[in-house]
């Protein structure tokens, strides 16, 4: 666990979250500022930077919780999305999940 890490402060439940779904690898929650009405996040319980970084059954496990997700939801129209290195605003890799998008497609 990195001590200035907040996602790694919600798997160990330190800090409170709206825990979605949980898995041995894997905690999603909802995203504390969505943009989009269905905005979750797929945060592995080890951290790792970045998608560089993740392990295959890790890897697996995430596309396993995303159908398993859009299916529960009813979702046939779904995003995906991770940022990495610099670009991701928290060094814990983490994907975001966003559903029912505006028509606009803005988010």
């Amino acid at each position: 666990m990195a001590d200035d890490c907040i996602f790694c402060k919600i798997v160990n439940r330190f800090v409170p979250s709206e825990i979605v779904n949980e898995s041995d690898n894997l905690i999603v929650i909802k995203d504390i500022h969505p943009k989009a009405s269905v905005h979750l996040l797929l945060v592995p319980k080890k951290h790792v930077r970045d998608i560089t970084g993740l392990d295959e059954a890790t890897w697996l496990e995430i596309k396993k919780m995303v159908l398993l997700l859009a299916k529960e939801k009813g979702l046939k129209n779904f995003r995906i999305v991770h940022n990495a290195g610099e670009a991701a605003l928290i060094s814990h890799m983490h994907m975001h999940f966003l559903a029912e998008i505006s028509v606009d497609r803005e988010l």
